[in-house]
């Protein structure tokens, strides 16, 4: 049965195909097994360059690992020692004054204009002051009435005082006279008793001493009197003396009113301002409402103002200098001194007020005008300054990379100015060290390092 299906075409065929399948799998085998060996070829071929390389990359780490890494460091300079500030000011007069009339009057004369240059006391205008005129007449008069009056006082005062000498003497006659009738009363007395005198001879000598004495004490009395006329004499003349200088003072006001006629000036300088012609009317005083007569300002040397900043204020001293530059002469020099500097900040600018003074003996410069000022102040110790890109900021501080014996050590700084690409280091610095520019973050402390110094530092 078999034989004959395989026979048969289709038995034939299939016999072929099964034929055919026995021969091709060994084909497959092969095929495979070149595959497989290509494969392996390749996968070798990749991996042992990579372990060349991965050689290589661990010897080059170890060499960078053990190597001495370069960092390029600058020296620490001393800043400059001075410190400048260009501040605006006004300039104005080191004195100014605002000239009225002391008297009511008509302007008589003026001899002086805008511009005028004049001296102290020297006169600027007069005023008429009739009235004033008078009133020094009658104060006069009023004073001589008062000098004849303390004469006639005086020659009052020395009759009363004749009169005290005359009672005095008087006095002292009668009180001799007494002594003396004393005596005779008492050797009559005695005599009566022995019968050398009569009685009535005694009471004659007792009447006497009894007639004396009362004459005595009334002597006395007019004499006190005469003490006291004497006191109210001079009494009398020192009210006169008073009212003398009573009158003399009256008599010295109406002359000093007299003496405002004439418009002096207080000092040096020069007439900014005259609002005055001859004939006006003249009030004295300087109210709001009443016109003044001229503006004088002393040009010699002016006064300035400015607010100094606090940064620099507490270094600002009397007489350190300052530089005056006005735009209207940039090729001229003007130099102020500082003479006084206020002992308080406002508390609302944080500036500290300070007055220059500055020499103008050409009257080049104006009350009024306008300038820069600058300062320049001397730090009281230096300052350090190094690039802003060495700086390293950490949250405990500030801080530099210094190289020192072949080591890096971190300095905590204090930043005095920072001017952005250079900053000037107040503490922690003291200048020449060699301080890391830009040092990376994996820089240690106490790493060694190999310091190469900056070509731009080193002037090459």
């Amino acid at each position: 049965m078999t034989n004959e299906i395989n026979d048969s075409p289709e038995g034939k065929k299939g016999n072929e195909d099964v034929a055919s399948h026995k021969a091709s799998k060994p084909h497959l085998i092969i095929f495979l097994g070149i595959i497989a060996v290509v494969i392996v070829v390749v996968f070798f071929a990749g991996l042992v360059p990579k372990i060349g390389q991965s050689v290589d990359l661990n010897k080059e780490h170890q060499e960078t690992v053990d190597a001495i890494p370069n960092v390029h460091v600058i020296i620490a300079k001393p800043a400059a020692r001075t410190e400048s500030i260009t501040l605006p000011g006004n300039i104005g007069a080191m004195q100014y004054a605002t000239i009225y009339a002391r008297v009511d009057g008509y302007l008589k004369t003026r001899y002086v204009d805008i511009g005028d240059e004049v001296k102290a006391g020297q006169l600027l205008a007069e005023i008429e002051t009739p009235t004033v005129d008078q009133a020094v007449l009658q104060a006069a008069a009023a004073l001589e009435e008062a000098r004849a009056k303390l004469k006639s006082e005086q020659a009052n005062l020395k009759q009363t005082q004749e009169k005290e000498k005359s009672a005095e003497a008087e006095v002292e006659k009668l009180r001799a006279d007494v002594d003396y009738s004393r005596i005779t009363a008492t050797r009559w007395e005695n005599l009566v008793e022995r019968g050398a005198v009569s009685q009535q001879s005694r009471d004659e000598r007792v009447r006497m001493l009894e007639s004396t004495s009362s004459g005595l004490e009334m002597q006395i009395a007019n004499q006190k009197a005469a003490v006291a006329a004497v006191a109210a004499a001079r009494a009398t003349v020192a009210m006169a003396q008073a009212a003398i200088q009573a009158k003399l003072a009256d008599y010295n006001k109406e002359r000093a009113q007299q003496s405002f006629q004439k418009v002096t000036a207080p000092f040096d300088g020069i007439i900014t301002l005259r609002k005055v012609d001859p004939g006006a009317l003249i009030t004295s005083g300087s109210s709001s409402s009443t016109l003044e007569l001229f503006q004088l300002a002393k040009v010699d040397v002016l006064r300035i103002y400015v607010a100094v900043p606090q940064r620099i204020a507490r270094f600002l001293k009397a007489g350190m200098d300052a530089q005056i530059m006005p735009s209207e002469f940039p090729d001229r020099n003007f130099i102020g001194k500082v003479t006084n500097v206020s002992g308080a900040l406002d508390s609302n600018t944080r500036t500290r007020q300070t007055e220059i003074h500055v020499k103008n003996p050409d009257h080049a410069l104006l009350p009024g005008m306008y300038a820069e000022i600058k300062l320049t102040t001397l730090r009281e110790a230096p300052w350090i300054r190094v690039p802003g890109t060495t700086l390293v900021v950490r949250p405990d501080g500030q801080f530099v990379a210094v190289v020192k014996d072949d080591k890096v050590h971190y300095q905590k700084i204090t930043i005095g100015r920072d001017y952005g690409d250079e900053v000037e280091v107040r503490t922690g610095l003291k200048g020449s060290e060699q301080v890391v520019i830009s040092p990376s973050d994996d820089l240690l402390e106490g790493q060694e390092v190999k310091a190469i110094l900056d070509k731009k530092d080193d002037g090459i």
